[in-house]
């Protein structure tokens, strides 16, 4: 535990002792380095612009002790000089003072900093456990019910509730241990197949079509090396984003393109684009936009650490003739 720092009537007590002890020596005795202790012991009660007056009136009352008490009789040079170097050195331990005084305050913000990202983590999958295990329980009571409206209207309410939660344990984990992709040859089109399968639902209440654009292959088969489930959450959330920005009765439109080294993913729709002044912290955790969406702000910043896993990157923009656009560069990549 610190102790408490001195009081600054002391420290210029201290200090005016010191101006008398060198008023009573003769000038050739320099006592100004003395000065050290002073600006030392008030260094925490001190602001930058405090310490360099501190420091000015310490240098001048070393320096005035050339003249004071009595002019020197001799040569003034060697004693100058001396009060000068004094000068020197507490020009020195000020600067070295005022860095230090930026270090620790960089050093308790970077603590307060750890000791939040460790409250989040733990608070995040505290409560993504906690709420994963009664989502999980309503949708098996769903599944022994009959179907109807209000039975669809719960299962994607709750479906939604369980992609949040993953995304948020997802997140957690990739935080402290970093995405690990289990890459294998994978078929890119019936990954977006099956996402759009996924999505379509959630899109048909909002009365918004998914609409998927291929690039026609003699295979039928978009060949890539990466992580099957990884890949899919990222089609599906870039999707969910696109139908969530979306009005009814618009489109939204997924694109699949080959590049020379490896595939494009596209993601566009009609609504009202990303705001300006958020497309450069669009990817960022918890970087929510300003459009009024009530998303977590996590699905965007899981895909740009899905991409980023993959060797890709990600990258946003509004259409010119309106609606927003979502890129995502997949290279092709060794098993």
């Amino acid at each position: 535990m610190r102790g408490t720092p001195p009081p600054i009537a002391l420290v210029w007590g201290l200090w005016l002792l010191i101006l008398l002890l060198e008023l009573a020596t003769p000038p050739s005795v320099v006592l100004g380095i003395l000065y050290v202790v002073p600006l030392l012991l008030g260094a925490s009660q001190r602001s930058k612009a405090q310490a360099w007056r501190f420091l000015l009136v310490s240098c001048a009352a070393t320096l005035a002790n050339v003249l004071v008490p009595l002019p020197v009789q001799h040569n003034i040079v060697p004693v100058l000089v001396d009060r000068l170097l004094v000068c020197l050195a507490l020009l020195v331990t000020t600067v070295l003072m005022l860095n230090n005084q930026t270090l620790q305050r960089q050093r308790v913000a970077l603590e307060v900093d750890l000791a939040q990202a460790q409250l989040r983590g733990e608070v995040i999958a505290t409560l993504a456990h906690d709420l994963k295990t009664p989502v999980l329980g309503t949708l098996a009571s769903l599944a022994m019910l009959e179907n109807g409206v209000v039975v669809d209207a719960i299962r994607s309410s709750q479906q939604r509730c369980l992609r949040l939660i993953n995304d948020l344990l997802e997140v957690f984990r990739a935080e402290q241990e970093g995405l690990q992709p289990q890459r294998q040859p994978c078929d890119l089109l019936a990954i977006a197949q099956e996402a759009m399968g996924t999505v379509e639902p959630i899109a048909a209440q909002r009365q918004i079509a998914l609409v998927l654009r291929q690039p026609q292959t003699g295979s039928g088969r978009m060949t890539l090396t990466g992580d099957p489930s990884l890949l899919l959450r990222l089609i599906e959330n870039l999707l969910l984003n696109a139908v969530h920005h979306s009005l009814r009765g618009q489109r939204v439109w997924l694109q699949l393109s080959g590049e020379p080294d490896g595939w494009q993913v596209e993601v566009r729709d009609g609504g009202a684009g990303f705001p300006p002044e958020d497309l450069p912290r669009l990817f960022q955790r918890f970087g929510q936009t300003g459009t009024g969406s009530r998303g977590t702000g996590l699905g965007l910043y899981l895909c740009r650490l899905i991409s980023e896993a993959h060797g890709g990157s990600i990258r946003a923009s509004n259409c010119p003739g309106g609606g927003a656009r979502v890129v995502v560069q997949l290279p092709e990549l060794e098993a």
